[in-house]
């Protein structure tokens, strides 16, 4: 059992996290709050909505990584139904960096304040998903060791860019998985059964899943670095 200053410290520590990512949130919203007021326009307001659905994964996140329940049956239940929210949900997270296709310059606006703006959204949004991903590789790791953990991050960051794909450019959105299974079903089926004719599709997933685990890869090797360094 973990002593009261443990737990304190560990609880401290998300909350720091957490409050950086609202802190960079707050900003990118005023940002396009500043933009909105200089222009007279509601250009790029949807990237409240994006950035809104890139904070969903990271609840679903906090909640299995702080669950606290003895019963063994409804902790499972309630694990599985965080998993399934974080799965469907975080490739929401990274698909902010996608938007900057639609920076180009415009008149009512200088092109470098929107470059920083979509910038900060794009910004946000990925390390709210690479925030997510690390609560959930750390459970997995606590069931199943570090290399399954480490497994299973890649395949997350590898479907994740497919699910970007999907959502760039065939326009799925993640609630489609409620609302219109069998279509969303047969498209996926289709991309992966031909996966020479649909060669962008694979183009595109690969090529952003490197990307992904890149970053990914150096956001942990830091936070080993600064753990080194404090120990």
């Amino acid at each position: 059992m973990r002593s009261p200053s443990d737990l304190l410290l560990r609880n401290s520590r998300q909350l720091a996290v957490v409050a950086s990512l609202i802190f960079a949130t707050a900003v990118s919203i005023g940002l396009l709050m500043l933009r909105m007021i200089y222009t007279h326009n509601s250009q790029y307001y949807w990237l409240t909505w994006n950035l809104f659905l890139a904070w969903l994964p990271v609840g679903s996140a906090l909640v299995a990584y702080n669950l606290r329940i003895p019963q063994l049956k409804l902790r499972v239940i309630l694990l599985s139904l965080c998993f399934l929210g974080w799965f469907f949900f975080f490739p929401n997270a990274p698909y902010l960096v996608t938007d900057l296709v639609h920076l180009h310059p415009r008149p009512d606006a200088p092109f470098w304040s929107d470059l920083v703006l979509l910038l900060a959204f794009a910004w946000t949004g990925f390390f709210l998903g690479l925030f997510s991903l690390l609560l959930m590789q750390e459970l997995v790791r606590k069931v199943v060791g570090t290399w399954a953990s480490w497994a299973f991050a890649i395949v997350m960051l590898g479907l994740s860019s497919f699910g970007i794909y999907l959502g760039r450019f065939l326009r799925w959105n993640s609630w489609d998985v409620l609302f219109n299974p069998l279509r969303l079903f047969f498209d996926v089926a289709r991309q992966v059964r031909h996966p020479f004719i649909h060669a962008q599709t694979v183009a595109f997933s690969t090529l952003f899943a490197f990307f992904l685990v890149a970053m990914y890869l150096t956001l942990t090797a830091v936070m080993n670095f600064r753990h080194e360094v404090r120990h």
